[in-house]
């Protein structure tokens, strides 16, 4: 039987996304926390896939981290093993956000254009 209080891997990959969104942004648990009126654990729960997170606090989230709806679920099919930002994701993440708005902009399309297939 299917155990709907579990978090699947589509819930903890979209955490993990929440995750690298963040980091990306430069925000900590307790910044992301006060944006959107909930506490860091709460944060550190919808990141670790411990909680749900529902559909209207992922729009409100997308929109602080200026992603898009779609971005958060993209590779979510991937194996649950691999779901997570690596400490590389990570380090990546933090050089990307000490750069400058234009740079960020320039990088980004640089990368959506060599990940097309």
């Amino acid at each position: 039987m299917y155990d709907t209080k579990a978090a699947s891997h589509i819930d903890k990959s979209v955490g993990a996304k929440i995750k690298l969104g963040r980091l990306m942004a430069g925000l900590s648990r307790e910044k992301l926390g006060v944006q959107l009126g909930i506490s860091w654990q709460q944060i550190q729960k919808y990141e670790s896939g411990a909680n749900r997170v529902s559909a209207g606090r992922l729009h409100q989230i997308a929109h602080i981290l200026s992603r898009e709806i779609q971005w958060f679920f993209d590779e979510a099919d991937n194996d649950p093993s691999d779901i997570g930002p690596s400490p590389r994701d990570i380090g990546m993440a933090r050089k990307f956000n000490k750069l400058a708005t234009d740079r960020k902009k320039a990088l980004e399309a640089l990368i959506d254009e060599m990940a097309r297939p």
